[in-house]
């Protein structure tokens, strides 16, 4: 627009002179405007159309501030060489009558190359309006309007067929690019919606982005993809590598869009999200493009946040286990009782089975605390409960109650069946006395069993039978098992195994 107004002042200061030298020095004057618009306006059409801010080319720049001045230099030389005009002749006798130009050679070999480069700033603007947006073609359609009213009216001057007032129309055409102008500005908002570049923008993607053409070879890469890419050029042929070796199975799998993850590199830790989406032109495949998401970090979280729950769900296990575990013996405790109770009554009830309880009590435990100590003691009854659990079934619990009390559950279990197994076990722990310290310490125990819902409908009813037939074993003598409709019949003897060897525990 600065150089559009250089030549309409020097054009406005041409008709209102009167002389015809003082009008052929400023038709001379114009000519650093009438070379530097086109160039100017092709440089804004090609940055604004490729959404940059300015040329980058140093020639083209340098040019724009070379080739005016030396079309300005030439033209105020014309008296000298007449390259440019020939004669400039008035066209009445009148004083400020205009002036006829015959333009020589330079003339045209100076507008040739301004009449190209206007031919060429149309290019990006017709093929950017034909993709561009609602907002952007009517910018572009902006563009064309206020590039060729000028254009148009330079044309009929340069070749004779109009005189506007006596003189080049162009200058009266900027004033219709300086309208469309205000008009994009105002309007329009032509600088604050600049249209962005498909470079620059792939370019500042942190994702890698390849396109494909429809027989798989690299047409477009931006600078994300080509970082991932092997040493050598990626446009123009097949995807090299680890990128192939990773892209091809999922290339290769049926279906429009696929999300899949790759790793570039087998051996590091670097993992990518592929997601691969057709192209299609006017129904017809034309392609694909490739997004490669680097997802290293989010798979270390994950990992990170995996192992976190599984740590912490481990530690709930054992918290969980702690809880329900005997403390000095390990075996389960009170508060386990009471969560397995209710399900275990259930199960039996609903598959009409029964449910047997063992209540074993240590013989002369007190006696032996006395004797030997409380260390001894605690030592006996933590071997007594590894020997319980070497000899439970998978299904039994064994859960210590107080003391040297301890209550085995037998699910499925009839009575007869837990009394034959607690009777093997009694027999098999106090045959040999327990080697504790160097010190040889008889043990034995002895134990009441009952059944639901033989012996008794109820849990509480259950566990009080179980413990009249501890009662009645330990009456007896000791070191016997009893079952509660046994402990209830008078003609009942309870059974006794003989003192043996050594238990080593």
């Amino acid at each position: 627009m600065l150089a559009a107004v250089w030549w309409s002042v020097a054009a406005a200061w041409e008709n209102f002179a009167l002389a015809p030298s003082d009008k052929v020095f400023w038709a001379e004057m114009a000519w650093p405007g009438i070379v530097a618009a086109p160039m100017a306006w092709t440089m804004f059409v090609w940055t604004y159309c490729r959404g940059e801010r300015g040329v980058r080319i140093p020639l083209l720049r340098g040019l724009f501030w070379v080739l005016p001045l030396a079309v300005w230099a030439l033209a105020l030389s014309n008296d000298s060489h007449h390259l440019i005009y020939r004669t400039a002749t008035p066209m009445g006798p009148e004083p400020g009558a205009p002036i006829l130009y015959d333009h020589g050679t330079l003339f045209f070999a100076i507008v040739a190359p301004v009449y190209l480069c206007m031919l060429f700033s149309l290019m990006p603007v017709v093929s950017a309006a034909q993709w561009a947006p609602g907002i952007h073609r009517r910018h572009y359609f902006g563009f064309l309007a206020a590039v060729l009213i000028p254009c148009l009216g330079n044309v009929v001057y340069v070749t004779g067929a109009v005189y506007l007032f006596g003189f080049d129309p162009t200058p009266f055409g900027f004033l219709v690019t300086g309208a469309v102008f205000l008009w994009l500005v105002e309007r329009r908002q032509l600088f604050s919606l600049l249209p962005i570049a498909l470079r620059p923008l792939l370019d500042g993607l942190p994702d890698a982005v390849l396109v494909l053409d429809d027989a798989d070879m690299v047409v477009e890469a931006n600078a994300a993809a080509r970082i991932l890419a092997e040493p050598g050029p990626l446009i123009g042929r097949p995807l090299p590598g680890a990128l192939a070796a990773g892209l091809h199975p999922l290339l290769d799998h049926p279906g429009p869009d696929k999300v899949g993850e790759i790793r570039l590199d087998p051996a590091g830790d670097r993992c990518h999200e592929a997601r691969i989406r057709p192209l299609t032109h006017k129904g017809r495949r034309i392609g694909r493009v490739i997004v490669l998401s680097d997802i290293t970090r989010r798979k270390q979280i994950e990992r990170r946040l995996t192992e976190q729950l599984d740590a912490n769900l481990k530690l709930q296990e054992q918290l969980r286990d702690r809880a329900n575990r005997d403390g000095l013996t390990g075996l389960y405790n009170r508060n386990f009782l009471e969560g397995v109770r209710d399900p275990l009554l259930a199960e039996a009830h609903a598959g009409r089975g029964t449910l047997a309880v063992a209540m074993l009590d240590l013989d002369h435990f007190k006696e032996l605390n006395d004797t030997w100590g409380h260390l001894t003691g605690d030592a006996v009854l933590r071997a007594t409960a590894q020997f319980l659990e070497a000899q439970a079934r998978h299904d039994d619990l064994i859960i210590r109650i107080g003391g040297e009390e301890i209550l085995i559950l037998f699910p499925h279990t009839t009575a007869g069946q837990a009394a034959a197994g607690v009777e093997r076990w009694r027999a098999a722990y106090g045959a040999r006395p327990m080697l504790l310290r160097e010190r040889s310490i008889p043990v034995s125990f002895s134990a009441g069993i009952a059944a639901y819902p033989d012996d008794a409908p109820t849990w509480d009813l259950l566990l009080s039978r179980a413990d009249q037939a501890l009662y009645r074993a330990k009456g007896e003598g000791r070191n016997r098992v009893c079952r509660w409709e046994e402990a209830e019949d008078p003609d009942f003897t309870p059974t006794a195994s003989p003192a043996g060897g050594e238990v080593r525990a």
